[in-house]
């Protein structure tokens, strides 16, 4: 099948943030609140990983926690375990969306199928996935960071996500370790 390029309507949709709630406007039960809480106010890191690993436990499906994780690792730099939490994220979203949670199958179709009211969701699930190339690229892993990318740009003709410097830059330090290796 002949996929079409998204409609105008589609593009301006991936920026649209007025069109649905967000992932942090669905309240997390009290107590996975208050944990989240204790994490963001802890005093060392071992408060804080204690606090984020019960709230884990307790809502392992909270995109609240999924993303106060995300971040714990990220700014600590541990980005192969933020690299497990993006991809969590995006399994995470794509049940709420009915979607592949493997982003190597999400379509255009997919894009052009979510109602207005889903969008914020399709467009966590798709940050989701440029995290995940930007972490393959702190880590190095360029080859495949471009796996992402590319599905990114795919999915966004119109760059709305602006992935299109990241992928050239991609390209770039590819081309460099190439030629490092002759």
């Amino acid at each position: 099948m002949l996929e079409t390029a998204p409609s105008a309507q589609t593009a301006r949709d991936l920026l649209d943030f007025e069109s649905g709630a967000l992932y942090f406007d669905e309240a997390p039960e009290p107590i996975v609140a208050a944990l989240l809480d204790k994490a963001s106010n802890a005093a060392t890191a071992s408060d804080r990983v204690a606090a984020l690993g019960d709230a884990q436990r307790l809502a392992p499906q909270d995109l609240n926690v999924i993303v106060a994780l995300y971040r714990h690792h990220y700014f600590l730099q541990a980005f192969e375990e933020a690299l497990v939490i993006a991809d969590l994220a995006m399994r995470e979203a794509g049940k709420r969306l009915n979607v592949a949670a493997d982003w190597r199958l999400l379509t255009v179709d997919d894009v052009n199928r979510t109602s207005g009211e889903a969008m914020p969701m399709l467009r966590f699930y798709l940050w989701a996935l440029k995290g995940r190339a930007y972490l393959l690229m702190r880590l190095g892993r360029f080859e495949e960071a471009l796996g992402p990318l590319e599905k990114l740009i795919e999915l966004d003709h119109a760059n709305r996500l602006n992935c299109k410097p990241l992928l050239a830059l991609t390209r770039e330090r590819l081309l460099d370790l190439e030629g490092d290796i002759r």
